[in-house]
């Protein structure tokens, strides 16, 4: 029995959401079958203005190849919206593009068809007596991935950071939001679920060079220095930190060998280890990464070699607006039951959404109706009323929540303290 019992503001919005379910699995199906990496989301684009279209709304402001916003309303309260444009690399995935593999493994897909036919539906069927604005945030490049094309972005002046979200905020471009709300699949569950105040890790990510000397294998290993051995002393070194990670920081250490020398019959001189450092905790993220690079140091001068590292920051840890939840909950608990609403879920995976969740009241509330392994080659939709219908639906009954009662918009921007600010989060990327 559910806890909250749809209001008849929540069977309304869920009746116009059902009328419109046929269109947007054809969006989705659409979106599905032309995946894009990072930073190259042209189709995607020019499907989703083309979808907006529909709703007679066009585009309100161009981010290059960060992305694009669309808008509706004027004053506030003003709620932002945030829509992940970009796919990674699945070669295997029955919907893989040809030159990228591209797949959209991670519903990214999904998060742009449900955000758009909420703004799209509330602006249809919206009270015009209520004020407020509502702006649809679709950003490029959530996945950490294809860094090479990104740093030559970067080089070229394109981008300044290598994730989209990181250079929206550079840009100020979410400064006149009071909130932000996005969604995610939680991939496969045994029942419709609703997902809220769940927590993303942060990472740095890490590329170590190992430099030794190189000399005959066979004839004069004595000559030659061995990298190889160094990155083989620092992997050990790191095992035996392991028992030092507290277990509430939720700490990963994922690395992999990307050079491992450049002969059979030669010394290595030149060894690469490269992967992410992982913790929910920001402060224990900065301290496990420190111990790692004066074990990558000490490690490599054990044998007389040299460690240069490397290190990017990569996501902040994702710490959801709880009040914002709480608006939520009564809705989600609506379409789901209290029994399929999972709460305070901790997570080792990451993505830039943390990022905005420092500067500003901020969710992600995930929803159920995907099959398969997220960021495997079988992920899909399985159930467009939980995938779509349910995420729409709670999405407009929130805005209606919000909208008619401005005071709860007051309440979660005056409880809010940023945990970063701009021009800390430009000295953390060294800009």
């Amino acid at each position: 029995m559910n806890t909250h019992e749809p209001t008849q503001h929540n069977r309304l919005w869920l009746q116009r959401v059902l009328a419109f379910e046929q269109t947007m699995n054809t969006w989705g199906n659409e979106l599905f079958k032309i995946p894009e990496l990072g930073f190259k989301e042209i189709k995607t684009r020019e499907k989703i203005l083309s979808y907006a279209k529909t709703f007679g709304l066009k585009l309100h402001q161009d981010f290059g190849v960060n992305g694009f916003s669309i808008q509706i309303g004027e004053g506030h309260p003003h709620i932002g919206l945030v829509a992940e444009l970009d796919a990674l690399v699945v070669p295997n995935h029955p919907t893989a593009s040809i030159d990228d593999h591209a797949a959209h493994s991670c519903g990214h897909h999904l998060q742009s068809v449900i955000m758009l036919s909420a703004l799209g539906l509330y602006n249809q069927y919206r009270d015009p007596k209520l004020k407020g604005t509502i702006t649809l945030f679709c950003v490029a490049a959530e996945e950490y991935i294809n860094l090479d094309y990104r740093k030559t972005l970067r080089d070229e002046g394109k981008i300044t950071l290598y994730s989209g979200k990181q250079n929206l905020l550079i840009e100020n471009a979410f400064k006149d939001v009071d909130l932000i709300l996005s969604a995610h699949t939680m991939g496969s569950t045994d029942q419709p679920m609703i997902e809220l105040n769940s927590r993303l890790s942060g990472f740095i990510y890490k590329k170590i060079h190992f430099k030794g000397l190189s000399s005959h294998a066979a004839v004069a290993p004595h000559l030659g220095i061995n990298a190889l051995n160094a990155m083989n002393l620092t992997q050990n070194a790191i095992a035996f930190l392991r028992e030092s990670f507290e277990e509430k920081d939720m700490v990963r250490v994922h690395l992999m060998s990307s050079l491992g020398g450049q002969s059979v019959n030669t010394v290595p001189s030149h060894t690469i280890l490269e992967g992410y450092v992982r913790s929910i905790n920001p402060d224990s993220l900065k301290q496990i990464n420190e111990r790692i690079n004066t074990a990558s140091h000490h490690s490599a001068l054990a044998l007389a070699a040299s460690a240069d590292i490397e290190d990017t920051p990569g996501y902040l840890p994702l710490i959801q607006d709880e009040l914002i939840n709480e608006v939520l909950r009564p809705h989600a608990e609506a379409l789901v039951g209290k029994q399929g609403i999972l709460d305070h879920q901790l997570s080792f995976a990451s993505g830039d959404i943390g990022d905005l969740s420092m500067f500003k009241p901020t969710i992600q509330f995930g929803f159920s109706g995907c099959s398969g392994r997220i960021h495997g080659d079988d992920f899909k939709m399985s159930s467009s009323q939980e995938a779509l219908v349910n995420p729409v639906a709670l999405c407009l009954s929130v805005f209606d929540d919000l909208f008619h009662d401005p005071s709860k918009v007051t309440k979660i921007t005056q409880h809010f303290k940023p945990k970063i600010t701009l021009d800390d989060f430009k000295k953390l990327h060294k800009l």
